[in-house]
């Protein structure tokens, strides 16, 4: 698997169009991937996962012990046969062409899912292996799978398909790994053109970016970047104040699910700073149970931006509080924003009243929320959340981890990689 690693470390050379034309041309024409094929091999690579290789691989990329454990552990229960059969049961229905007659008619009609043909995956890079996650979604849904690589990419996704294909070869026709820089957006525009679908990963400028490369016979699936957040009302025990602290230091605030800071049920911006100092101490505490991931100089870079807002801060507006390397910003605003990523969220005031109008500019951004209240008023803030635009409400350590199943986005990812058809009998 290093050899997938420095093989496309580095490179970036410009695929050959007509040679891929005919291997994706001739995977068209192959009998249907089988899945459960796709499934034992997945579950032959969760299993290796225990191997010293895949530790020892992502400490020389630099992650630190305590999150290369995290991080195997994870990659290894969704990559398992029981988890993917799961997700497959959930996501797409136990039933595969199955005959009926349609009312008012008596002729039986056979009724099913097939793939969309070829997934072309533009992928974002801050979630690791996150590429090869979106091919391994295009394979069990029977798709020929493009993958252009991001730029952040660390070489795992590479590494894992290739790894895949070793396993069970069958899969092999069915991917192919590029990597093509963003800038070179003629050979990303044939790539397109050669795809019935673009599935594409990323902030506004990604999604923007595919639907200029498509053309209008071509679908785009969008995962654009979402934000999340936590809403405590009523007074909050130091477990509500950890639970959140742990999402924050072990995602670095890098996901679409991570808190990026939290609301107080309240109008009173003085207690928005008591609790935000509050909060900055645990922060720190916590931060020394999970080692900094994001390097020196992003670690240097956050410490300037913090000093920046110290220096700029006004009493009755803005106010900074650090501790062990985390900072968290008191803002007397309730408007939604990303954090500054690192151990750094902002903590704001937002009475319950104003949550519909204040996060109605956000429609399409919203994702996870932590939500802390009395248990007699969690239905009804659940609900009142939820119309905001959210899709989740959780606990604080639980943001970040999805189970199986779960929508993303609000979507089952696989129903949207197949479409539905039928054939009169």
């Amino acid at each position: 698997m290093l050899d997938a690693i420095n093989k496309l470390m580095g490179t970036a050379e410009k695929p050959d169009m007509e040679a891929l034309k005919k291997r994706v041309s001739a995977a068209r024409r192959l009998p249907a991937l089988d899945r459960e094929k796709v499934i034992c091999a997945c579950g032959a690579l969760s299993r290796e996962l225990a191997s010293p290789e895949y530790a020892a691989m992502l400490s020389g990329l630099g992650m630190p012990e305590e999150k290369i454990r995290r991080e195997i552990s994870l990659a290894a229960e969704m990559l398992s046969e029981g988890y993917l059969r799961e997700r497959v049961k959930t996501e797409l229905g136990e039933a595969e062409d199955a005959a009926f007659t349609p009312f008012g008619s008596s002729r039986p009609v056979k009724r099913g899912l097939r793939p969309l043909g070829v997934l072309l995956h533009i992928s974002a890079g801050n979630v690791d292996a996150l590429p090869a996650f979106s091919v391994i979604e295009g394979l069990l849904t029977g798709n020929v799978n493009l993958l252009k690589l991001p730029r952040e990419d660390n070489g795992l996704s590479a590494a894992a398909l290739e790894r895949l294909c070793v396993i069970e070869p069958a899969i092999e026709p069915f991917v192919e790994v590029l990597d093509v820089p963003s800038t070179d957006t003629e050979t990303l525009a044939a790539l397109a053109e050669l795809s019935d679908a673009v599935v594409v990963w990323g902030g506004d400028e990604a999604v923007a970016a595919a639907r200029r490369l498509v053309k209008p016979d071509t679908r785009v699936i969008e995962w654009g970047h979402k934000l999340s957040f936590a809403y405590f009302s009523g007074a909050q025990a130091d477990e509500a104040l950890y639970s959140a602290a742990e999402n924050i230091c072990m995602t670095e605030q890098l996901y679409c699910s991570s808190c990026q800071g939290i609301y107080l049920d309240t109008d009173d911006f003085e207690e928005v700073c008591r609790f935000a100092e509050r909060f900055a101490a645990i922060l720190g505490e916590v931060s020394e149970k999970y080692p900094f991931s994001g390097g020196d100089r992003i670690r240097a870079q956050k410490t300037l931006e913090l000093y920046t807002e110290e220096l700029e801060a006004r009493p009755n507006e803005k106010r900074v509080f650090c501790a062990n390397g985390a900072g968290v910003i008191a803002v007397n605003d309730g408007a939604l924003e990303a954090s500054y990523q690192f151990r750094c969220p902002w903590v704001k005031p937002l009475k319950r009243e104003r949550l519909p109008e204040t996060l109605a500019p956000y429609k399409n951004r919203l994702q996870t929320v932590f939500l802390s209240c009395a248990d007699e008023e969690k239905d009804a803030l659940s609900e009142l959340l939820l119309k905001t635009g959210v899709f989740r409400i959780t606990d604080g350590r639980l943001m970040s981890r999805e189970y199986c199943g779960m929508p993303h986005d609000g979507e089952y990812p696989l129903l949207r990689y197949v479409k539905r058809v039928s054939v009169e009998i």
